[in-house]
């Protein structure tokens, strides 16, 4: 687990250099898909379903992306874009593709897993973008009534 989860590591900040990401948040961006990765494995391994693993893992990612955004002063996206990575059904599409070439009668049962652990991931950036805009509001987003 050790190893996938340095893996997942090298990855995001792999991928953090693609997408263009400053390199002083680049560690902390492969420190919160690495987080990430490490929670869905021990969710899986203690038996959870993969879109509850994927869901709270998910979870877990966007919440370090929140919370290091507060205290680096960058946006959000720097560190969740990237750290959603190792949680993406890569492998789901792929299973997709060639069950369709194969014709073997599973391309909707693949579709709808990788649909599901793809709307998990959204769902739980969303869940926890929406506590935090809830209950940590900024000067921004303090509406004045001009009545």
């Amino acid at each position: 687990m050790l190893i996938q989860v340095i893996g997942a590591f090298f990855s995001v900040v792999a991928f953090s250099f693609l997408l263009h990401v400053p390199r002083k948040y680049i560690i902390w961006a492969g420190f919160t898909g690495a987080v990430g990765w490490w929670i869905y494995l021990f969710l899986i391994g203690i038996n959870l379903s993969v879109a509850m693993s994927t869901f709270l893992s998910g979870c877990l990612v966007s919440l370090c992306g929140q919370i290091f955004a507060r205290v680096l002063k960058a946006p959000v996206t720097i560190f969740v874009i990237p750290g959603i990575l190792p949680l993406v059904p890569g492998a789901g599409m792929f299973r997709i593709a060639h069950s369709v070439i194969r014709s073997d009668g599973m391309t909707s049962y693949y579709i709808i897993q990788t649909l599901i652990v793809a709307g998990m991931i959204a769902l739980s950036i969303m869940v926890v973008d929406s506590i935090f805009r809830l209950f940590l509001k900024t000067k921004g987003d303090c509406h004045v009534d001009r009545r």
